[in-house]
């Protein structure tokens, strides 16, 4: 009778396509199921009578560590009813398999523990299963634009990880055809944008740089030509700066008209495309036609948020251009507009430069040319407003007592303002006869000027107190005057001081020689 219950529970047991096996108290294996031997491919004969924690299954935890020590729930006495667990086996085949045990722990009248695991794949399986029906029940927020998924704790993570702990598997990249080209064209665009930024930022020349500015367009976008035209503010039109590819009856044709892909450009429209050869109403269609253009794409340039010329290319064929070349188009274009900026800062730079160095060299020879004092001193109000565009300026020297200050040389002002009181106490004054010098934008609205309606009255806006300075020590103040308002730059100002002291060695030279011929 007992044997016959056996023999059943153990077809029973073999039906169940989970791993089943039977462990005694002396841990040797008494049963070991089909489904056992499915699993691992160890057949009940190589199994039975064997070490549950022999070498042929080696259970291992995620570290490769055996549990099958002290901690083996069979032989600890730690638990005391069932146990779940997840470990590795080792397959016959030498392949390592994750599994889930559940194992029956001795109770009484039942000294034997009873272990059903299963491949844990089986779950990975279920598991897009059980998202499809818990998916009814919630939802999931997803970024539109980087499609992260946001957690319950609001942290935002990549949907890969998201995935992965969802229990749809490990991923891994890689790439479809489609993207493998956009990629390789966009690798393409960053070489050329590179290449374009070097050989731009190589020069500092204005013309030159408005050169490799149309000849790179040319290379980089594979086009038929291209033009440059900057605006000019003070007529507000579109003038010629550079062209590549075009010939001088087509470049010089006429004013150009503003059509719509200029429109666009002016407004700060990124890229605009426009068939010249479609539009009826162009004035120059017969010009395009017989230099061979079709389309025309009109770029702005933009130096922050003020478009400052426009970048035109030409087709010889209609081309069908993506979001993506328009977008790599204006990155061209908006490292033309820093570099165009660039170069004019640093002409006008070197220009201003040249100006101040032209001024200079005027100034020390008129005042060196003569060492009569009044002469000199006469000399260097005369030259300062008229090479530096002034309206006036004026000379006031310390008396013998070295406490007061005396007028002593004027130009460009009236008698009246000349006689309007002493300017010892005004603040700027004493800041310049401390060897600082004080530059004021706005006379009229300075607390610093005492005399501000005279100055109103007599048209002065903006004013700069230098001190003056022979062998060490300040001898008096000099002013500059403007009709106009002004902001006096750093560079201005370091100017303007050295020409003070020049002025200073001119005005004491001037002196010790009168003192020698007396």
């Amino acid at each position: 009778m007992f044997n016959r219950k056996a023999a059943f529970l153990s077809r029973v047991m073999d039906t169940v396509p989970d791993g089943v096996y039977v462990v005694g108290r002396d841990r040797k294996i008494l049963y070991w199921s089909k489904g056992a031997a499915a699993i691992t491919g160890y057949s009940p004969e190589e199994m039975k009578g064997r070490d549950c924690s022999s070498s042929l299954l080696r259970h291992e935890d995620e570290e490769g560590i055996s549990p099958c020590a002290a901690g083996c729930p069979v032989v600890s006495g730690e638990h005391t009813g069932p146990v779940r667990r997840n470990v590795f086996l080792r397959k016959k085949d030498g392949s390592r398999l994750l599994v889930e045990e559940h194992i029956s722990l001795p109770a009484d009248g039942c000294p034997e523990v009873v272990v059903v695991f299963r491949d844990a794949s089986l779950f990975r399986e279920l598991r897009p299963f059980q998202l499809r029906v818990h998916g009814m029940e919630r939802l999931v927020p997803v970024c539109g634009w980087c499609k992260k998924i946001r957690k319950d704790t609001d942290a935002w993570e990549q949907i890969e990880a998201f995935l992965t702990r969802e229990g749809f598997g490990d991923f891994t990249h890689t790439m479809c055809p489609v993207c493998a080209e956009k990629i390789f064209s966009k690798r393409i665009y960053l070489e050329s944008y590179q290449n374009v930024c070097k050989a731009i930022s190589k020069s500092l020349s204005l013309d030159e740089v408005l050169k490799l500015i149309v000849t790179n367009a040319v290379k980089v976008m594979n086009v038929k030509a291209s033009l440059l035209r900057l605006l000019n503010k003070e007529t507000n039109q579109l003038e010629l700066a550079a062209y590549h590819g075009l010939s001088g009856t087509y470049v010089n044709k006429g004013p150009v008209d503003y059509d719509a892909s200029i429109d666009d450009a002016l407004a700060g429209k990124p890229a605009s495309v426009y068939d010249i050869t479609a539009d009826p109403r162009a004035k120059y269609r017969s010009e395009a036609e017989q230099e061979g253009i079709r389309s025309i794409i009109s770029i702005p340039l933009r130096s922050t948020d003020e478009v400052i010329g426009v970048l035109r290319m030409y087709t010889a064929e209609p081309v069908e251009y993506s979001d993506e070349d328009l977008q790599f188009a204006a990155a061209i274009a908006e490292q033309a507009a820093i570099a165009i900026v660039n170069a004019r800062h640093f002409e006008r730079s070197v220009s201003r430069e040249r100006e101040y160095l032209n001024v200079f060299q005027e100034v020390t020879r008129a005042v060196s040319s003569t060492l009569d004092v009044n002469e000199v001193l006469q000399m260097i109000v005369t030259k300062l407003p008229e090479v530096m565009h002034l309206k006036a300026a004026t000379i006031r020297l310390l008396d013998e007592s070295g406490r007061k200050l005396q007028l002593v040389a004027a130009q460009g002002l009236s008698q009246r303002y000349l006689n309007r009181g002493p300017v010892d106490t005004e603040e700027n004054v004493i800041e310049a006869l401390n060897e600082k010098p004080v530059a004021i934008p706005d006379v009229s609205s300075d607390p610093r000027i005492k005399y501000q309606k005279e100055s109103a009255e007599e048209g002065i806006k903006s004013m700069l107190t230098l001190p003056i300075i022979a062998r060490g020590r300040v001898i008096g103040v000099l002013r500059l005057l403007t009709g106009r308002p002004r902001q006096f730059s750093e560079g201005e100002i370091s100017f303007t001081v050295a020409l003070a002291e020049q002025c200073g060695i001119a005005i004491d030279n001037a002196r010790m020689y009168e003192r020698l011929k007396r």
